[in-house]
């Protein structure tokens, strides 16, 4: 009998194993995000009051079309990224002083598979909240998007942005409990340089070669070049997609670095629990 029988079996049970204790970190984050759904209501209105706000004050009390059609992408954007930091960040940060972070090291599921299951549940809250604000804005103002399929590149590279960052800033509370006025500051650059405000292609060069290192600014850019009828090679021809590429796996692989050395640190020291 061979031996490669076993070890496949042994390889799939372990995939089957990983997998399952993801989809269960993820069903409990959902949970979680729907207990407290009014808050995320809340939370989602704030961010398009001030959206709104912003246009109507660019616009000089009116809203500029052409504007918001290039912008709203980079709303969506920004939703998505500051609900996986504030949410991940603060998650993180209330486990720790109320002591249940500790206790979830005891669990089978690894510190990567822990985080993996709680930004793939912050996902589906992010996601949930940008699908609905940009419904209301795109038919409430009967905006003229080109929905080609080569969007759907640029859009998803701009998700695993967007939760890369929220990976990173998870894992800095690790070390850092006090992190949330930091993340505050962050997703605020996140909001301007991003391109929620006003295009990224109307900065300064100097600006412009800035917010190309914040955050969902890359894949912003590259959903709007698609979306205005230029094919997905244009993107990847002026540097876009292939930085973007570049960009969200950075942050994904430095999150999960930073968690799980703050995990072992904090294990060591002490720093799971109460400060």
């Amino acid at each position: 009998m061979s031996l490669s029988a076993p070890v496949a079996s042994t390889r799939g049970s372990w995939v089957v194993l990983q997998t399952r204790l993801v989809a269960n970190e993820t069903g409990k984050g959902v949970r979680l995000m729907w207990r407290r759904r009014s808050m995320v209501v809340v939370g989602m209105a704030m961010l398009a009051l001030n959206y709104l706000g912003i246009t109507f004050f660019i616009g000089g009390g009116h809203v500029v079309e052409p504007l918001m059609v290039e912008t709203l992408p980079a709303l969506l954007a920004v939703v998505l990224a500051s609900t996986a930091a504030v949410q991940g960040s603060g998650g993180i940060a209330e486990e720790i002083y109320g002591g249940t972070l500790e206790q979830a090291q005891m669990s089978p599921a690894t510190p990567q598979v822990q985080i993996l299951g709680r930004i793939a549940a912050l996902a589906v809250e992010g996601l949930a909240g940008a699908v609905v604000l940009g419904a209301v804005f795109a038919l409430g103002f009967g905006l003229d998007y080109d929905l080609h399929p080569a969007a759907l590149v640029p859009g998803v590279l701009t998700v695993v942005d967007a939760l890369g960052y929220g990976l990173l800033l998870a894992a800095l509370t690790v070390r850092i409990a006090s992190i949330g006025a930091i993340t505050h500051v962050f997703n605020m650059v996140v909001m301007f340089f991003g391109g929620m405000i006003v295009p990224i292609t109307v900065f300064p060069d100097a600006l412009e070669t800035f917010a190309q290192f914040v955050p969902t600014a890359l894949g912003v850019q590259a959903v709007n070049t698609t979306m205005a009828g230029e094919p997905l090679s244009a993107t990847w021809s002026d540097g876009t997609l292939p930085w973007l590429v570049v960009h969200a796996g950075v942050l994904v692989a430095l999150g999960l670095v930073t968690y799980i050395v703050n995990i072992r640190h904090a294990q060591r020291e002490g720093g799971l629990s109460p400060r």
